[in-house]
């Protein structure tokens, strides 16, 4: 059988495409690898000094913020105006994820000290100290007090010590690196003095940075996963190390950094120390190729920093891999554009009247998926005649209306109407429905902050973040009041494990605007808590408004009762609260804490309200079990029991061991208010 002409046609153009692309994809590989070292040595280089350069700012910043704060603080009295004092280092600590903590050391013993980890709190130490007069205040991000604690002393800042040593920095000054004072981890203080309004020196503030959290930036100055980015000292100790445990831990004694020959990697103590020994370390280091047990790689050494009184290396290693792997990447993108080129000069050739099924059919296709609301499953048509043209747009001109009315109506209630096929009336039904109600934590004083557009966008970051948590799990958004977001399952279809799709969305909700939160503060917006409430009852729900506007949407006493449960995590400063019908339906499936059992006003009876903890499977709430089970023997013995000496005794030995839980901070007071009114 003899080969047509557009067959001869298409073979030829392939073979000579495919030569043509072979030469010149050869021709400029062998170029670009014979510029591979050239080239590494200009991305090494490049790295190291952004990488400085990103140091430097770091360094400049901590020191001008030190600068700015401690003249702030010239000729106030940090006693009697400790609040302001202790806000401002609270905003300083805040500032930089770098800071652990900030403190103000007075040359009399005075100390205020705001911290980030492992609790957020500030504390104060008045002149002269003493045993148990450490006043610890434990803060919410909004700097609101939570629980105020008395303690023993407490070991003082290294830089606090030497103030009563008399050994005092005349300007900014950035100490060796040493145990800090709150965790015993390895890092360094940034210190700067205080005077008075007569120039006299008051005392100290620091700010103390772990070299744990040096790791960050290192990470984000690598290139790939081929590469290995190290700070290391001139006696040879790794001060960060992204690659394994935080230098100075591994069972070491405090402030002991690990040596770079003990590293894990072997072979990057073996490229150090041959670059020591070919570049002397108090010199610069040109890059180096050396061949090492994984293989070959390009080494490089700079002096980090002239802050310290030490000098600070960064060491960069990357695989000769790394730098080939973009003369790879462009080979492969030149074959595969060329074959697509191909694959399309082949398509149009062989393209005849015979094909104008194919666009007909595929219209077809996307007319059922059309039906059943599958709009992402739609594909474009393909077609050289204007008239199908135009019928595959008026298509895409319906899904899109489509989409746009299943933005403002659940996808259920469009999905019946469209396969029932008959029009929507006035009109609701009773059934039992699973609420959620969700809403930001002090939005009026935070949105009063605000310019229109920025309350906004934090509305609209925040609403897309809930509507995308329900509509995972097969709710619907009822709608969108202020900073409230109500939601149901259960209509117009129901299934049974509506319940557990609520909860699972709650917590869902619960994570994305924990991470919606760190990413405003990386912006430096506000952060953002929420509180949400989940409740399970009969409404109405159904077709409300009139015969020329309607809206589907749910009715009843339970969403009033749902608003209140979601209001009440602000007294328990819990996240989720449900009821009790949603606890009983979900007790396998998830952790609960019966938190309370409480009356609403202007309703009969009282509630069992339940904190969702998290999944039943989760490993990390194993230890909170224990808890958990103390804290609802305790409440037994309140509400139950009335035994309130025995559960305030219980609550008071849950509180010292949990002084930042809330939920047993109110109990303790309720149960004074209780004992006090029995008595009167």
């Amino acid at each position: 059988m003899r080969p047509g002409f557009s067959t001869v046609v298409q073979v030829l153009f392939i073979t000579m495409m495919i030569i043509t692309v072979t030469l010149v994809a050869a021709t400029g590989y062998n170029q670009a690898r014979s510029g591979v070292v050239d080239i590494g040595t200009q991305v090494i280089d490049g790295a190291l000094d952004k990488t400085r350069e990103r140091f430097a700012e770091r360094y400049t910043e901590t020191g001008d913020r030190l600068a700015l704060l401690a003249a702030a603080l010239t000729g106030l009295d940090p006693v009697e105006q400790s609040d302001d004092v202790l806000r401002s280092l609270w905003e300083l600590t805040r500032q930089s994820p770098l800071h652990q903590s900030s403190f103000l050391a007075g040359v009399d013993g005075l100390l205020l000290e705001a911290r980030s980890l492992p609790n957020p709190a500030t504390r104060f130490v008045p002149a002269g100290g003493g045993e148990g007069r450490e006043e610890w205040v434990y803060r919410d991000a909004d700097f609101g007090v939570m629980t105020r604690l008395k303690k023993p002393g407490t070991e003082y800042p290294r830089e606090a010590q030497r103030l009563a040593d008399g050994t005092v920095p005349e300007d900014t000054r950035f100490s060796d690196v040493h145990p800090l004072s709150l965790t015993g981890e390895p890092g360094i203080t940034v210190s700067r003095p205080v005077h008075d309004a007569e120039g006299a020196l008051t005392g100290i503030i620091g700010i103390e940075v772990p070299l744990a959290r040096l790791d960050s930036l290192l990470r984000s100055g690598m290139l790939g996963e081929e590469s290995v980015l190290l700070i290391i000292s001139d006696a040879d100790e790794v001060i960060a190390h992204p690659l394994g445990p935080a230098p100075g831990q591994a069972g070491r004694n405090p402030g002991e950094l690990l040596k770079v020959a003990d590293l894990r990697q072997q072979w990057i103590g073996e490229a150090w120390m041959r670059l020591r020994e070919k570049a002397g370390i108090d010199g610069g280091s040109e890059v180096t190729l050396l061949d090492l047990e994984p293989g070959r790689y390009f080494v490089q050494k700079k002096p980090l920093t002239g802050h310290l009184d030490h000098n600070w290396n960064l060491f960069l290693m990357v695989s000769d891999h790394v730098v080939l792997a973009g003369v790879n990447r462009g080979l492969h993108t030149s074959v595969t554009l060329a074959l697509i080129m191909m694959i399309v000069a082949a398509y149009v050739i062989f393209v005849t009247a015979g094909q104008l099924t194919r666009p007909l059919r595929q219209m077809v296709d996307n007319a059922r998926l059309l039906e059943q609301l599958r709009f992402g499953e739609l594909k474009p048509v393909q077609a050289d005649f204007n008239e199908f043209r135009a019928l595959d747009r008026s298509l895409r001109q319906m899904a899109s209306s489509l989409m746009a009315f299943n933005r403002y109506v659940p996808t259920s209630l469009l999905r019946r109407l469209l396969s029932e096929k008959h029009e929507a009336a006035l009109g609701a039904e009773s059934r039992p429905l699973v609420l959620l109600n969700t809403g930001i934590n002090h939005f009026n004083s935070v949105g009063a902050q605000m310019e229109a557009q920025e309350q906004a966008e934090y509305l609209t970051r925040y609403q897309r973040e809930v509507f995308e948590a329900v509509h995972r799990n097969g709710g619907s958004i009822d709608k969108f009041i202020d900073d409230r977001v109500i939601a149901f399952w259960g209509a117009p279809d129901a299934a049974e494990n509506d319940t557990y799709h609520a909860c699972t969305a709650a917590l869902e909700c619960q994570a994305a605007i924990q991470q919606l939160s760190q990413a405003l503060r990386w912006e430096n917006h506000p952060a953002m808590a929420v509180r949400i409430g989940l409740h399970r009852d009969v409404c109405m729900v159904g077709n409300f408004g009139s015969e020329d506007r309607m809206f589907y949407s749910v009715v009843g006493g339970a969403v009033s009762v749902n608003q209140w449960l979601g209001n009440l995590n602000g007294r328990y400063g819990t996240t989720i609260l449900a009821s009790n019908p949603i606890r009983q339906q979900t007790a396998g499936d998830f952790v609960w804490r019966w938190v309370d059992r409480v009356e609403q006003s202007g309703v009969e009876g009282v509630f069992d309200v339940y904190e969702l903890c998290g999944h039943a499977a989760d490993p990390g709430l194993a230890q909170r079990r224990d808890y958990i089970a103390r804290y609802e023997a305790a409440l037994a013995l309140r509400v139950e029991e009335r035994d309130l000496d025995a559960a305030l005794d219980h609550f008071y030995a849950l509180h010292e061991q949990y002084p930042g839980d809330a939920a047993v901070a109110w109990q303790v007071e309720r149960i004074r208010e209780m004992s006090e009114d029995e008595k009167t």
